[in-house]
């Protein structure tokens, strides 16, 4: 089975994570589901993480 990998630490999502899905055994977060429908995740500082989608852009890949 495939882990998903964490957007933040950028190594497979850790089973003690609090935003962990805890039905998929695969792992995964919100941050995961928005990176796999073409967000980019925006670490902010101080344990905040931001979402953001550019319109368009898939087109330009």
């Amino acid at each position: 089975m495939k882990q998903l990998i964490c957007p933040i630490g950028k190594k497979p999502c850790d089973r003690d994570c609090p935003d962990r899905y805890p039905d998929q055994p695969e792992g995964g977060c919100r941050l995961t589901t928005a990176q796999e429908l073409g967000a980019k995740i925006v670490i902010l500082g101080n344990g905040t993480v931001g979402m953001l989608f550019t319109p368009g852009e898939e087109d330009e890949q």
